[in-house]
C-alpha cells in the first residue's frame, strides 16, 4: 500500500493539472489534503469535473450532475429471442393452434396406432425500434419520438399425425394422414409520430402499414382398407393374389415470408431547428414449410398353404394369417365343423407348430351379406364359427386357450363383391391370424419429401 505522503503527492499533482498551474504544498492544510483526496477519489480526472484548489483555501468538491447510464446498442433479432417483458414493443398477432380431433380420438381407440409427425417451429424474433432523439435549438429543446420494437412470437406449423386403423387378418389396414395447419399472423402497424416544431411546422407521421398473412390448412388424406378380392386356379404354394394398398400423399404447403420495407423521414433545417433523419428499419418474417408426407404402397402376398387344398397363407411384417373358405369348413347356416374339413385345420396347426417364437392367435369369422335364418344375425353366426375353429385348435393342436381370442365380424369386411355367387363364397370365410408377441406397434410406415422449399 502506498503511504500517505505518496497519496498526497499524487493528489497535488492531479489538482495542479486540474487548475493548469502550481499548488504550494507547504501552504496546504491537513483538511485541504483530506478534501482533495476525497475529491479525486470520487470525481473524473477531467478539467471540467475536477474541483480547483485555491491557494490558502480548503479544497471542496463542487456538486456534479448525475449522468444516466449509457444505453446499450439495439440487439439483432437473433440475439433477443424471448427477452422483452418490459420493453416498448409491438407484438405480431399469431393464430392459436388447432386441435386434431381425428388424432386425439384415434388415441383413445386401442385398436388404432397413432404416430405424431414433427411440428415445424420458428422461434420468437425481435426486431429493433427507433430511439427517441432530442433536438436543441435557440430557446429550448425538442423531443422527436422514435418507434417501438417489433416482436414476432414463436410460430408452430402443426404437422398432425398418421393413423393406422385395425383390420381383419389377411387385409391391409386403412391409413389416414391427418390435417395440418400453419398459423396465420399479422405484422403490426408501426409509425414515427408526427411532430410539431416551435414555429408550428408539423413533421408528418411516417409509418409501416400492417401486413396480414393468411393461415394455411392442409386437408387430410386416407388410404382405404384393402382385402384380397379374387383368386385363380392354383397349386399348393403358388401365389393366389397380391393384396395391394396404393400409396397416399399429403402434399407440402409453404407460407412464404413477408417483409416490412424501411421508411425514412429525412433531416430538415426549419427556422433554425435541425430535425434528425429517422428510419423505420426493414424486417421480415420467416418462411414456414410443411413437407410432403407419403404413406408408401404396401403389398401382402398370399400363397396356398402347403398340405391344404383350400387354405391360403398371408404373410405380413408381424403376423401370418390363414384364410379358409367357410363353405369348406361348415354346411350352409351351420357352425359345426365338417369332418372332411379337418385336413385344412391340420395343415394350419402344423404350420403354427413350426414357429419358434411366442405368439397370440386371433380367430375371426366372416359371412356374406345374405340374412341368416337360424341366428339373430350374421355376426352371431360368424362368431359361433370362429369359436368352433378356436375350440378345434385347443382340443386337437394343443394350443393354450389363454393365447386365443375370438371375434365374429359378420358381413362387415367383404373380400369380394357380394352381388355375385362367386364373391359371396369368398366372403364366407374363417381367418386365423398368428401374431408374434414381439411385434412392432410403432404404426404406419411413412416418408417425408422436399423438406426445404425452393426460394
Amino acid at each position: 500500500m502506498r503511504g500517505t505522503g505518496d497519496q498526497a503527492d499524487g493528489v497535488l499533482a492531479r489538482a495542479r493539472n486540474a487548475r493548469g498551474g502550481l499548488v504550494d504544498r507547504r501552504r496546504l492544510s491537513l483538511p485541504a489534503v483530506v478534501a482533495v483526496l476525497a475529491l479525486t477519489a470520487c470525481a473524473p480526472e477531467s478539467a471540467e469535473s475536477t474541483a480547483s484548489v485555491e491557494e490558502g483555501e480548503t479544497a471542496a468538491a463542487e456538486p456534479t450532475e448525475e449522468r444516466p447510464p449509457e444505453e446499450s446498442p439495439e440487439p439483432d433479432a437473433e440475439e433477443s429471442e424471448g427477452l422483452h417483458p418490459d420493453e416498448d414493443v409491438l407484438v405480431a398477432d399469431v393464430d392459436e393452434p388447432v386441435e386434431f380431433e381425428e388424432c386425439t380420438e384415434a388415441e383413445q381407440d386401442s385398436s388404432a396406432a397413432v404416430t405424431w409427425l414433427e411440428d415445424v417451429v420458428i422461434s420468437e424474433k425481435t426486431f429493433p425500434g427507433v430511439e427517441t432523439e432530442t433536438v436543441q435549438f435557440e430557446g429550448g429543446t425538442l423531443e422527436v419520438p422514435g418507434a417501438p420494437a417489433i416482436v414476432i412470437p414463436e410460430r408452430v406449423g402443426q404437422a398432425g399425425c398418421i393413423i393406422e386403423y385395425s383390420a381383419p387378418g389377411g387385409c391391409l389396414p386403412a391409413v389416414e394422414i391427418s390435417r395440418a395447419f400453419i398459423p396465420g399472423y399479422v405484422l403490426p402497424e408501426r409509425a414515427l409520430p408526427a411532430v410539431e416544431l416551435p414555429d408550428g411546422t408539423v413533421l408528418e407521421e411516417m409509418g409501416q402499414e400492417a401486413v396480414e398473412v393468411a393461415a394455411v390448412e392442409i386437408d387430410r388424406v386416407r388410404a382405404e382398407e384393402i382385402c384380397q378380392d379374387e383368386e385363380g386356379d392354383l397349386q399348393p404354394g403358388d401365389i393366389v393374389w397380391s393384396v395391394t394398398r396404393w400409396s397416399e400423399t399429403r402434399w407440402s404447403e409453404t407460407q412464404w415470408s413477408e417483409t416490412q420495407w424501411s421508411e425514412t423521414r429525412w433531416s430538415e433545417n426549419i427556422d433554425g431547428v435541425r430535425t434528425p433523419t429517422m428510419t423505420l428499419p426493414t424486417y421480415s418474417s420467416e418462411t414456414m414449410h410443411l413437407p410432403t408426407v407419403v404413406v408408401p404402397t404396401e403389398t401382402l402376398e398370399t400363397y396356398r398353404l402347403e398340405g391344404s387344398e383350400n387354405t391360403e397363407r398371408i404373410d405380413d411384417d408381424n403376423a401370418v394369417s390363414y384364410v379358409t373358405e367357410g363353405d369348406v369348413l361348415f354346411d350352409s347356416d351351420e357352425y359345426r365343423i365338417r369332418s372332411d374339413a379337418e385336413p385344412e385345420l391340420e395343415a394350419v396347426a402344423a404350420d403354427i407348430a413350426d414357429r419358434a417364437d411366442d405368439y397370440l392367435i386371433e380367430v375371426e369369422g366372416h359371412t356374406d351379406d345374405l340374412p341368416t335364418s337360424s341366428y339373430d344375425d350374421n355376426r352371431q353366426l360368424s362368431e359361433l364359427r370362429a369359436r368352433s375353429v378356436a375350440e378345434w385348435l385347443i382340443g386337437n393342436a394343443g394350443v393354450d386357450e389363454e393365447l386365443i381370442t375370438v371375434e365374429g365380424l359378420g358381413e362387415d369386411y367383404p373380400r369380394a363383391d357380394n352381388r355375385t355367387e362367386e364373391g359371396r363364397q369368398l366372403n364366407r370365410r374363417v381367418v386365423i391370424t398368428v401374431k408374434s408377441t414381439d411385434q412392432d406397434e410403432s404404426g404406419a410406415d411413412y416418408e417425408l419429401e422436399d423438406s426445404e422449399p425452393e426460394s
